[in-house]
């Protein structure tokens, strides 16, 4: 059970997600055996090289990634993948670093986040090559959205972390951490609340935790954790169309957008979200925002509008590498 007195916290920041960010294992909202299994690799000195993938943010793959590096004390390099997508990143950002050891003798680590938009047909194979080739040296953790765009090859050499079967196969016992986390964090704070409204929102926005912190944090005024119901049910229906975006199913967007109260503030739900895609699409979303704003304040369904908006945002963000 967490309590505030074994929480990791940086007084520095104000975000309680940065405030609060994991920086050991028993930071981690992770079932317990896994925990375990990350606790002997790091005791043996042993990271193995992992896929990390989930549809949505907020589940912990980076944190994981962190504590990792913390724990270990391993160089690091992080990329983002959808920035270079090509087989340049191999020989201009990565060979350099992992063909040397480390000062402290253990392998360095390389994250390459958003992973699932490097080149299938070069850029993979290559990588399948150099995790061989620099094993000694390093390890590498991968971390994606779509874990079906990793060629079969390239997977066959990490060991898989599913996120959103995790949060699904042990809904009860992570529900469970998810909600001491967060009493501990409320009584550190030295907020007052109730058990019932810190179940409101995890029960809404489970299993994100970055956004359960968000939530607990926006609804706390004046030392005390006041839940407005009706914003929580909006925001939860706003996150389901954006997935049903970054997943492509047009027909659940039609039926949840029906289902908006002011459909014109999804507008702001969108742009409010645009970093859950990737870095080279946003630039373009963010013009497919403001077009259909315009247009939302010139028709009689703006229903038919938000869905639109909605549908051209599925179709960039659906691209082709």
């Amino acid at each position: 059970m967490t309590t505030a007195d074994n929480l990791s916290i940086n007084n520095k920041e104000y975000l309680f997600i940065e405030k609060y960010r994991p920086k050991n294992i028993q930071d981690l909202v992770l079932p317990e055996a896994l925990k375990t299994k990350v606790k002997e690799w790091i005791k043996d000195e042993q990271i193995p090289n992992l896929l990390l993938n989930s549809r949505g943010p907020g589940l912990g793959k980076t944190s994981l990634c962190h504590v990792l590096i913390e724990e270990t004390g391993a160089d690091a390099l992080f990329l983002n993948a959808s920035l270079y997508p090509n087989i340049d990143i191999l020989r201009s950002k990565i060979q350099g670093f992992v063909s040397t050891c480390s000062f402290n003798g253990n392998p360095k680590i390389v994250v390459l986040d958003e992973s699932d938009f490097l080149n299938q047909n070069s850029t993979q194979p290559a990588l399948r090559g150099f995790i061989e080739s620099f094993s000694k040296n390093a390890r590498f953790i991968l971390t994606c959205n779509h874990v079906d765009k990793i060629i079969p090859p390239l997977r066959d050499r990490l060991i898989e972390i599913n996120f959103d079967d995790m949060y699904n196969k042990s809904k009860v016992e992570l529900i469970t951490n998810i909600f001491h986390r967060t009493v501990a964090i409320l009584e550190n704070e030295e907020i007052s609340y109730t058990g019932a409204d810190i179940k409101y929102i995890i029960k809404h926005f489970y299993p994100s935790s970055r956004k359960i912190l968000n939530k607990i944090q926006e609804f706390t005024v004046n030392k005390k954790l006041v839940v407005n119901k009706d914003d929580v049910d909006s925001d939860s229906l706003n996150l389901q169309i954006i997935d049903n975006i970054k997943n492509p199913n047009f027909d659940k967007i039609r039926a949840n957008c029906a289902k908006l109260s002011d459909p014109s503030l999804m507008f702001s739900a969108l742009y409010e979200h645009i970093d859950e895609f990737p870095e080279e699409f946003r630039p373009e979303i963010i013009i497919c925002i403001a077009k259909y704003q315009v247009f939302d304040s010139q028709v009689r369904d703006r229903v038919i509008i938000i869905v639109a908006c909605c549908t051209e945002i599925m179709k960039i963000n659906s691209r082709n590498k």
